[in-house]
């Protein structure tokens, strides 16, 4: 699948123009190889299974419904993300939770195959971490959600979340820097 800088996959740029066709098994196919991971950026968000599972399926439906608005000259996993991050936030604001970033998702560590002090260590790292990730704010952890479990770009990240790549990357360093006080 050929790529260019900045640009949809060349694959995605047919199944998009197949949709606005008329052809419904594209855009099966587009469901199909991002739902998984529209699904896990939402959960990371919220961390609730059934409201990502019904966030995901409002995404999709959006994206079909404004498949016509999409610019082919961005990449179209991004454009994806950012109609997920926007659904998801009007999903917060509806319901007035605050909803925290579990490290475990954005990691996804399994402890399983440590030994008794490996994990116990594990364990207390993981809890730092949660600590610290508690006292972020709410773009912070976006961003560590985008770049851990979706491992994106900075790039990426900032076309999602609408600010720049300088941006994203002064504010994943501080907060990267700041965990290494919070431990101290």
């Amino acid at each position: 699948m050929k790529e260019s800088q900045g640009r949809a996959p060349v694959e995605d740029a047919i199944l998009v123009s197949n949709v606005l066709k008329g052809d419904v098994e594209s855009f099966q196919v587009i469901v199909e190889k991002y739902q998984l991971n529209i699904l896990r950026f939402i959960y990371g968000m919220i961390k609730q299974k059934q409201a990502s599972e019904d966030i995901t399926q409002e995404v999709f439906i959006t994206v079909y419904n404004k498949l016509d608005m999409y610019n082919n000259k961005y990449s179209f996993i991004n454009w994806v993300l950012q109609i997920a991050k926007n659904k998801t936030i009007d999903y917060m604001r509806k319901y007035r939770k605050v909803y925290e970033s579990d490290i475990d998702e954005a990691y996804n560590i399994s402890s399983s195959e440590m030994g008794p002090e490996e994990s116990l260590e594990y364990l207390e790292v993981k809890e730092n971490v949660n600590k610290y990730i508690k006292t972020l704010d709410e773009v912070d952890k976006q961003i560590l959600n985008l770049r851990y479990s979706q491992s994106l770009t900075f790039r990426d990240i900032g076309e999602i979340l609408d600010i720049t790549e300088t941006t994203v990357k002064r504010r994943y360093y501080k907060v990267r820097d700041g965990f290494k006080v919070f431990c101290k």
